[in-house]
């Protein structure tokens, strides 16, 4: 018995043994990377892919003052907002409701100061008159009462004067050769000639005709119609121009307006500042 019981010791002690001995994995297998992840948690699933982004379908097109009809077209046109020539031809058509627009055939541009400069935002690829319709009611809602007249002024006025002082008084010294009858001479509106009439992509037939129109180097008073687009200052300074007897005026080297009563103070004054183009 006591030799029974040694044998039957041993063989229990023999199978403690061997489960003790049995390894974790076979010898000569790899762990697999999901085997040996320390905390045993799931990998992240597969992150969903983004949207598609949506194609952004308006454009910012800005006008700035003193621009002209044809440069709008352009830009309009670059912008990809609507063709430039479509957007012409409905502006030389288009007849707006709420206020009027002369039709006068010694103007080349129908629309040519009532195009009102600011920044826009426009579908790309938009109906032409709906574009001008917006720019038609931006310009009704800031000019008031503008007359027509007044805005020619304020057209010259825009492309003769860089601050609100100095409009005031380009304004005074319009005014004032009017009333004495003379001619206006101002630079602003040969250079009108020059570029956006004259070999004009939009304009037909003879264009030459609209220099002694326009340029009041040749007409005796004011232009056939505006020169551009003109912004709020230029407006207010033809609604009120300063009190002033100058008759004359340029924009010198030293980059300021000098003013004259006289022809004679004037040619000195062009002698002492040196005349500044462009």
């Amino acid at each position: 018995m006591r030799k029974l019981a040694v044998i039957l010791l041993m063989t229990l002690l023999l199978l403690f043994a061997g489960c003790s001995a049995v390894p974790a994995f076979a010898p000569g297998e790899e762990t697999s990377p999901a085997s040996s992840a320390v905390s045993g948690a799931p990998e992240d699933p597969e992150r969903a892919p983004d949207p598609p982004v949506e194609e952004d379908t308006t454009v910012r097109v800005t006008i700035p003052e003193g621009f002209t009809v044809l440069q709008i077209c352009q830009r309009l046109e670059e912008s990809g907002v609507c063709s430039g020539q479509e957007f012409f031809e409905v502006s030389q058509s288009y007849e707006p409701s709420s206020f009027t627009v002369p039709e006068d055939e010694n103007r080349p541009y129908k629309m040519e100061g009532y195009l009102f400069p600011a920044t826009y935002e426009f579908e790309k690829n938009s109906d032409p008159t709906d574009v001008l319709i917006e720019m038609l009611n931006a310009y009704r809602y800031r000019a008031g009462d503008l007359t027509d007249e007044q805005l020619i002024i304020a057209s010259i006025i825009e492309r003769e004067s860089r601050s609100a002082e100095n409009a005031a008084l380009v304004s005074s010294v319009i005014y004032n050769r009017l009333d004495a009858g003379m001619m206006l001479q101002m630079d602003s509106t040969r250079e009108y000639i020059n570029d956006a009439v004259t070999d004009s992509p939009y304009l037909t037939g003879d264009t030459s005709r609209f220099a002694e129109l326009y340029n009041t180097y040749k007409c005796p008073a004011l232009p056939a119609g505006p020169i551009c687009c003109p912004g709020e200052r230029a407006m207010e300074a033809a609604r009120n121009p300063a009190e002033s007897e100058y008759y004359y005026f340029f924009f010198g080297n030293d980059n300021e307006n000098h003013y004259s009563t006289t022809y004679e103070e004037h040619v000195a004054a062009i002698e002492e500042y040196g005349v500044q183009y462009g």
